[in-house]
């Protein structure tokens, strides 16, 4: 469960300062990581803390209708919270559990135990589901993380078989204040206060980390319609941390992006866009999307998902 937007493009205009003959130059177009890119969508894999290309994404999944099952009995679900950037327990976190992305409509609340762990209930009847994690001392932001699953008829998960000494724990990643403070300031952004961030992982259909795709916040489903003021950024795959546009225009083999300085709203759709092929992308046309998921901006708070792609 790790930690998943096209953009009103924002101009600058210089006067230029002079004789009659001044004028105002082309305005400036900046950069906010939504740029076609120039190779197909590929497929990844991390061995030993190395990542290495595999082959093209497989997408046979996309358009297709989903499989998603209902849970049929209520499951159990063990999870350890850990902070996003560090890896270190977050004891004492409280962890809400809600059905898709009702983020206001939990069935479950807990607060994790001194070692982090927390046990938390998935009623029957659900599909997707989503936590959300905050800490009384206010040392991490909110932080959601949406469009999770489980399997549908195990009653304990993950499976005490999983681990040498059951129970077994599934990480979900929170983000301290620090973190989100320090992120923006690796490539040269301060956050502004009252925005939303959101971030997340796209994987294929065989949960292979996704590279060369670009990622949005759109206003409207299945289309483009930017949401101003908001700034893609992708992760280095050496580090793990978010780097400028010069040196990743893309995401790279983790698959990681982030989005910044997003306006508050209800209603917005996390999109992902890219070429299927290399031939697509030398050819130049118009971006397929990839995924999508519906999701509310809250301001001050970190949105996270596990994206894939998109189905009926």
């Amino acid at each position: 469960m790790r930690l998943a937007l096209s953009f009103t493009l924002l101009s600058l205009t210089v006067a230029a300062c002079g004789g009659g003959d001044s004028k105002t130059p082309d305005a400036a177009i900046k950069d906010v990581g939504f740029n076609k890119p120039t190779k197909g969508v590929k497929a990844n894999m991390q061995t030993s803390g190395t990542w290495s290309e595999i082959g093209p994404a497989d997408l046979s999944c996309l358009g297709t209708p989903s499989d998603d099952q209902a849970t049929t009995v209520a499951v159990t679900l063990h999870v350890n919270v850990a902070d996003f950037q560090s890896g270190n327990a977050v004891p004492g976190a409280m962890v809400t559990a809600f059905k898709d992305v009702m983020t206001d409509m939990p069935f479950d609340t807990q607060t994790a135990d001194t070692n982090a762990h927390a046990t938390i209930t998935i009623p029957v009847g659900t599909k997707r589901f989503g936590f959300k994690m905050t800490t009384s001392d206010m040392s991490t932001m909110p932080t959601f993380l949406l469009n999770q699953t489980v399997a549908p008829s195990v009653a304990v998960q993950p499976a005490d078989t999983a681990c040498s000494t059951p129970p077994c724990f599934s990480k979900i990643q929170s983000v301290s204040a620090s973190t989100a403070a320090t992120l923006p300031a690796l490539i040269g952004e301060t956050r502004n206060t009252g925005t939303g961030v959101i971030a997340g992982a796209f994987r294929d259909c065989m949960k292979h980390e996704i590279s060369n795709f670009v990622a949005t916040v759109s206003s409207t489903k299945g289309t483009a319609t930017p949401i101003a003021g908001a700034e893609a950024y992708y992760f280095s795959d050496a580090v793990d941390l978010p780097v400028h546009h010069q040196q990743q225009e893309a995401a790279s083999k983790d698959a990681l992006f982030m989005v910044i300085q997003l306006p508050a709203t209800q209603s917005a759709y996390v999109q992902m866009w890219g070429y299927k092929t290399d031939a697509d992308a030398m050819a130049g046309g118009e971006m397929t999307l990839l995924a999508e998921l519906p999701v509310p901006v809250l301001a001050d708070t970190v949105i996270t998902g596990s994206y894939e792609p998109l189905r009926q």
